[in-house]
C-alpha cells in the first residue's frame, strides 16, 4: 500500500511534467517563428517568453527528480516521518503547486495566443533611417520624424504629433509603410508597443508619450481595430485628466466601445469596403457613439488588413482593387486631421 501522500506527489509531478514541456515548448515555438516581432516588441513579451522558458526547465528537472527519486526519499529510513507528518507534508505541497500550476497555465496561453502578426518586408523596410525621415526605437514605442531643414540649415521640428495605437497582436512595425509618409510630410509619428499586444492592458500608454514631447502642441489620436477602441477612450476622455492637447481622433476600420462625449473632438471614420472584422455595417450601427460632424471614408476594396502590412488574418474579407492605393487613402484621411487641427502659422508681413 502507497504511503501518504506519495499518489498525490506522482499526481502532480506528472502534471508539472506536462505544463513544464508546454512552458519549454510555446517561447521555443515563438523564438522559432516570431522571433523577430518579440525582440522589437513590448519589453514584458520578451521578458516573460524568456522566464516562461527557463522555468519550465525547472518545472521539468522538478518533476523528474520527484518522479525518479521521489520514492527514495519516502523509503528514506534515516528520516522516518509519521503519517500525520506525511499528510501535512503533502498538503502544504498541493497548496503550493496548485495556484502556481494555475499561473503558469495561464501565462503558456496567454503568451501562446498572443503569438503577433509579423510585419511583412515592405513595413520592416520602412521602419529604416534614410532620405528624410528619421526612426527612433524606444522602450515602448517607436517614431518617426522629418529630417527635413529650414533656410538656416535647422531641422524643422514638428509641432503636430499622432500617437498610434495597433491593432490586437499586431506587429507594431507593420504600420511603418503608410504612416510614413506623414512623418515625411512634418508630424511626429509614433507607434505604441504594446504588452501581448492588447492596448487596453495599458490604456494610458499615449498619455507617456506625450508627456515625453511636450514640444508637440496638439495630438491626434488613431488606432486600427481593437487599437481604435483604446484610443476613442482616451481621446474622449484627456480633458479630465487635465490633457487637452488631444485634439483629433481617426479609427481605423474601428468604432468606440461608447458614445463619445467631447463636442470639440475632431472625429475621422476610414472603413474598409470588403472589411470582413470590422464590417462596414458593424462601422455604420456605431455612428450614433460618433460625434455628428464626424467625417467618414470608405475605401474601395480593401480589408482589414490592408490597414497594415502582416499578411493576412483569419475571417478577414477578399480584397479588390489595389493595396497601395487603397493605403494611399488611408493615409491621406489621416494626414487631413492632423492638418486641420495644426494652426495655421502666422502670415509673414511684407
Amino acid at each position: 500500500m502507497a504511503k501518504t501522500g506519495v499518489l498525490s506527489r506522482r499526481v502532480l509531478a506528472t502534471v508539472w511534467l506536462v505544463v513544464g514541456a508546454a512552458m519549454v515548448a510555446v517561447p521555443v515555438w515563438l523564438g522559432w517563428t516570431r522571433w523577430q516581432p518579440v525582440l522589437m516588441g513590448h519589453p514584458l513579451m520578451l521578458g516573460l517568453t524568456i522566464g516562461c522558458g527557463l522555468l519550465g526547465f525547472v518545472a521539468l528537472a522538478w518533476a523528474f527528480a520527484s518522479l525518479v527519486l521521489g520514492d527514495r526519499s519516502e523509503d528514506d529510513e534515516t528520516r522516518p516521518r509519521t503519517e500525520r507528518q506525511r499528510a501535512r507534508r503533502a498538503s502544504r505541497r498541493i497548496a503550493l503547486a496548485v495556484p502556481a500550476l494555475f499561473v503558469c497555465v495561464l501565462l503558456v496561453g496567454a503568451l501562446a495566443w498572443s503569438r503577433p502578426f509579423p510585419a511583412s518586408p515592405v513595413a520592416v523596410a520602412a521602419m529604416r533611417s534614410g532620405g528624410d525621415v528619421r526612426v527612433s526605437d524606444r522602450l515602448t514605442w517607436f517614431e518617426m520624424a522629418s529630417t527635413a531643414r529650414d533656410d538656416d540649415d535647422q531641422v524643422v521640428r514638428p509641432t503636430t504629433g499622432l500617437v498610434f495605437v495597433p491593432g490586437a497582436r499586431v506587429d507594431p512595425r507593420a504600420y511603418a509603410n503608410v504612416l510614413r509618409p506623414l512623418a515625411r510630410a512634418g508630424y511626429l509619428v509614433t507607434v505604441l508597443k504594446e504588452p501581448f499586444g492588447v492596448s487596453f492592458v495599458d490604456a494610458g500608454h499615449p498619455e507617456r508619450v506625450m508627456a515625453a514631447h511636450p514640444e508637440i502642441a496638439q495630438w491626434v489620436v488613431a488606432g486600427h481595430s481593437l487599437g481604435g477602441v483604446t484610443a476613442a477612450s482616451f481621446a474622449d476622455g484627456t480633458p479630465t485628466v487635465g490633457d487637452a492637447r488631444v485634439a483629433g481622433l481617426v479609427l481605423w476600420a474601428s468604432y468606440p466601445a461608447r458614445r463619445l462625449e467631447r463636442p470639440d473632438l475632431r472625429v475621422t471614420s476610414v472603413a474598409g469596403e470588403r472589411d470582413g472584422l470590422s464590417t462596414p455595417a458593424t462601422i455604420d450601427a456605431a455612428k450614433d457613439d460618433l460625434p455628428p460632424d464626424t467625417t467618414y471614408v470608405v475605401v474601395p476594396g480593401a480589408v482589414h488588413s490592408w490597414f497594415g502590412d502582416y499578411g493576412d488574418q483569419p475571417g478577414d474579407g477578399t480584397p479588390t482593387g489595389d493595396r497601395a492605393a487603397a493605403q494611399a487613402q488611408i493615409t491621406k484621411a489621416t494626414r487631413a486631421v492632423l492638418a486641420a487641427v495644426t494652426p495655421k502659422p502666422p502670415a509673414k508681413k511684407k
